[in-house]
């Protein structure tokens, strides 16, 4: 089987040939690497996210982008201008140094901005990108977050979320409905378009919502929009990158397909063991730990080979991903894992 092939498989429920193992496109080191050619010989694949949508905004909207020099670093500031007020955030790195959203008053301009903004379908765009890749990487359709995760990850941060869902209720409130909108939008376009596997960037962690808000914000939205997305033939997998426990039952019930980027202790709180006990059904395609490719060779391959026995004991439902960062020593450590899933490759032939 190819990359492709082994990822179809995946997505279906059955049995690849071997384990698929990818990378973010994003973290990919120089693909002339000859280690890095060698590996994409053995089985890496690369994932390339790739919108089937895009976006446009009414002319009363202006966006403007600068460079700015602030106490010796270099930010990147995105300021919004509407007819009811402007707002603004700044990035060093692709990391939030400030977010947009600190008044009420940010927020009703934010709503405002989403309520004038559209979504059209790009298939043609994805085709071709898709079809010029190389065997090695596919291209997946990626969504944002769902309306809560959005405002959190994206507008707000966490630091200031909690206290603007006390504080400016009104106005999260009124911004979670105008995304909501916008989602659904997102999803009729989505279930439309070309791509198998359909990646929901939630970056969710349960420490930052808990279980009640969870089943207050994300699993309504989940419930309506997944379905739509299921019955066009998607696979549907959200991006659950942290801790897990405390709505494990939840999720359980949830029209969740695949859990992307799933991460064992001790930055998540879920064994691959716990987890397939929790959710038998579902897809995992879960994140090797960083710390983990630190670990002597011998250690690492045995690590890889007790998760796939705790999370695909017959081989099915379980692909492995680099989806954090490149870990440091990529080099002498990803074709380690490589050659674990060969081996690993001979127990389910």
């Amino acid at each position: 089987m190819d990359l492709r092939e082994q990822l179809a498989a995946f997505w279906a429920g059955e049995r690849p040939d071997q384990i698929p193992y990818t990378i973010y496109q994003s973290k990919l080191p120089p693909v002339d690497h000859p280690v890095v050619q060698q590996m994409f010989e053995d089985g890496l694949g690369v994932t390339c996210f790739v919108p089937t949508w895009e976006v446009s905004y009414d002319a009363s909207i202006e966006v403007r982008d600068d460079a700015i020099r602030q106490g010796g670093r270099l930010l990147h500031r995105q300021t919004w201008r509407t007819p009811v007020g402007e707002i603004a955030a700044t990035w060093a790195e692709d990391w939030h140094q400030k977010y947009f959203l600190e008044t009420a008053e940010d927020y009703r301009v934010m709503t405002y901005i989403v309520e004038h903004t559209a979504l059209a379908p790009a298939y043609e765009s994805f085709l071709e990108q898709d079809a010029a890749l190389p065997p090695y990487a596919v291209a997946v359709p990626r969504m944002g977050r769902t309306p809560l995760q959005t405002i959190l990850v994206d507008y707000a941060g966490l630091g200031n979320f909690a206290l603007h869902l006390y504080e400016y209720e009104d106005e999260v409130r009124a911004l979670y409905e105008a995304l909501l909108v916008q989602f659904r939008r997102h999803v009729e376009i989505v279930a439309g378009g070309p791509g198998r596997y359909i990646n929901v960037l939630e970056n969710f962690t349960a420490e930052t919502l808990g279980p009640r808000r969870y089943r207050e914000f994300l699993l309504p939205v989940y419930e309506e929009c997944f379905p739509v997305l299921q019955a066009a033939g998607k696979v549907v997998g959200c991006h659950y990158d942290g801790q897990l426990a405390v709505v494990k039952d939840l999720v359980a019930g949830a029209p969740i397909d695949l859990i992307e980027s799933l991460t064992p202790p001790p930055e998540g709180d879920l064994t691959l063991a716990e987890a397939r006990a929790a959710w038998p059904d579902k897809l995992f395609w879960a994140h090797i730990n960083l710390g983990c490719y630190d670990l002597p060779a011998g250690e690492l391959r045995r690590l890889v080979l007790e998760r796939i026995e705790e999370g695909a004991p017959d081989g099915r439902r379980l692909a492995f991903e680099v989806s954090e960062q490149l870990p440091a020593r990529w080099l002498e450590s990803m074709p380690v894992v490589l050659d674990a899933l060969a081996e690993a490759r001979a127990c389910f032939a």
